[in-house]
């Protein structure tokens, strides 16, 4: 129930506050996110970090998959429609997403919809948020640089974290 709410808010968030007068300029950048969260269940299919478990009435993960694309491209077309043209509040204004995410997650830790393993804490997760956030912003206006900078990014991070390649 935690999922529709969640996706439910997202959804109206985008629908109001979203800049789709302009949608055609961040497709690219919302197609990156959806291929990074894809690209994640892919690569730790066996050692997942962090898991969104389907709960009641949604309970087969390809729906919690759609539900995800609902909120990410949500978040790009508010983060970059909104996105300050000021550097001081640029950089506030990616925290603030930081934190909106974070507190997002542990709702859903709460809710028991959202579960950890192999030492992934909130902690971590607000950490690759930072990043998440730099690097839409990044893919937004450079997006060569950005995917060029992703793969050994993505490396270092299933390194560190010892997810294993098959």
């Amino acid at each position: 129930m935690a999922e529709i709410i969640g996706v439910s808010f997202w959804s109206l968030a985008g629908l109001l506050w979203g800049d789709w007068r302009n949608w055609g300029k961040y497709h690219a950048t919302i197609l990156y996110f959806l291929f990074c969260d894809v690209a994640y269940y892919y690569v730790a299919y066996s050692h997942r970090l962090w898991n969104l478990t389907p709960t009641w009435p949604l309970r087969y993960e390809l729906v919690s998959l759609f539900g995800e694309f609902l909120v990410f491209a949500s978040t790009v077309l508010i983060f970059l429609g909104r996105y300050p043209a000021n550097r001081f509040f640029s950089i506030w204004w990616t925290l603030l997403w930081v934190a909106i995410y974070t507190a997002n997650e542990w709702v859903l830790l709460l809710t028991g919809t959202f579960t950890y393993d192999f030492g992934w804490t909130l902690y971590k997760s607000c950490m690759v948020s930072v990043l998440q956030f730099i690097f839409l912003r990044l893919h937004f206006k450079k997006p060569l640089l950005t995917i060029i900078l992703s793969v050994p990014m993505a490396a270092f991070l299933i390194y560190l974290c010892k997810v294993p390649i098959k």
